[in-house]
């Protein structure tokens, strides 16, 4: 096993031959530098050494696998060929391998079936996202259903679904997923249910309970010490109020600070963005539009700033006719 620093060196080399997207990625290589097995990501022992093992059981090229899996497809075959697809991020690729894994090998089913809710997850991201809260939610649901389930894997799903319902603007469809999983792990001793439970916590004060203001002191809460003397963990507050569309006025106010602690034009650029976001939720669109063109400014290179602008500028347009047709006197007849 020989670890590489794939940004400093002869990693950022190696990083490009190999097309490395991210962090941890794991390569196996037969003598001639050909790979047999890749995947990204830890998943614990027990996942990582069976990648490992897929490896030594068919040294084959993926090359050799892929055209063997044209020809007569296998589980093994199906799993290999999963974990290459979510090394280049092709998300719909890793879900179709792992299904087709799963309906092949049922020995492994469990381990699949998380391996096709990992990757619909990741696929929701991004410009043209692969999946939606629909296909997370087909996916996720018969597995969370199941009665044997583990409070961690519920956690876990839990926090999935609550992240890609709240983006897409339908955060209700979370709430059964929260209370569950909180009261399946309620009264746990483990330190890594308390951890997860703390972290799901705070999505369930806001969406379960609605209590904004105890949302908004365990959110304060989970955050690591000294984070209001940093504008990155400020920012992510400030960013998280206006998320939540709760505590605004604060959420300025630290957004506010972070700008005046941050360290460079692009970290102001990005504060300036979340400071804009708030200005305009609270009805400020002048002030929205005075801040993002800061933004644009300290950043020009930023198409999405230039978005931003357009964005705003329009949103004051629209605000500016709404209040001369509010004060629009006919004439009496």
């Amino acid at each position: 096993l020989y670890p590489i620093d794939c940004e400093k060196g002869e990693g950022i080399e190696l990083a490009e031959r190999y097309n490395v997207r991210g962090y941890p990625t794991f390569k196996m290589v037969n003598g001639r530098g050909e790979e047999i097995e890749r995947w990204i990501g830890y998943d614990g022992p027990d996942v990582w050494s069976a990648s490992v093992l897929a490896g030594v059981n068919d040294p084959r090229t993926l090359l050799t696998k892929e055209e063997a899996y044209g020809i007569q497809p296998t589980g093994a075959l199906a799993r290999s060929l999963g974990n290459a697809a979510a090394t280049e991020y092709d998300w719909k690729g890793a879900v179709d391998f792992f299904t087709v894994a799963r309906d092949l090998d049922a020995a492994n089913k469990d381990e699949y079936e998380q391996a096709i809710i990992t990757y619909t997850f990741y696929g929701t991201f991004g410009d043209e996202p692969a999946y939606g809260i629909d296909e997370l939610e087909a996916v996720a649901k018969p597995v969370f259903g199941q009665p044997d389930q583990e409070p961690m894997a519920k956690l876990e799903m839990a926090s999935m679904i609550t992240t890609v319902a709240r983006n897409n603007d339908q955060p209700e469809r979370a709430v059964p997923y929260l209370k569950d999983a909180m009261a399946v792990s309620e009264g746990t001793t483990d330190e890594e249910l308390l951890a997860s439970r703390e972290r799901l916590a705070v999505d369930h004060a806001l969406l379960v309970e609605r209590d904004a203001a105890k949302a908004v002191e365990l959110k304060k809460a989970s955050l690591p010490e000294g984070w209001q003397e940093s504008p990155k963990q400020l920012n992510r507050f400030a960013w998280w109020c206006f998320e939540n569309k709760v505590n605004l006025e604060e959420g300025e106010t630290m957004a506010l600070k972070g700008l005046e602690l941050a360290e460079s034009d692009e970290q102001r650029a990005r504060i300036l963005d979340t400071a804009a976001e708030l200005c305009n939720a609270l009805g400020n669109c002048e002030e929205a539009v005075a801040r993002i063109k800061q933004a644009v400014e300290l950043d020009p290179d930023n198409d999405h700033y230039k978005d931003q602008l357009a964005k705003f500028e329009q949103a004051l347009q629209e605000k500016k006719g709404s209040v001369s047709y509010t004060h629009l006197t006919l004439p009496t007849m």
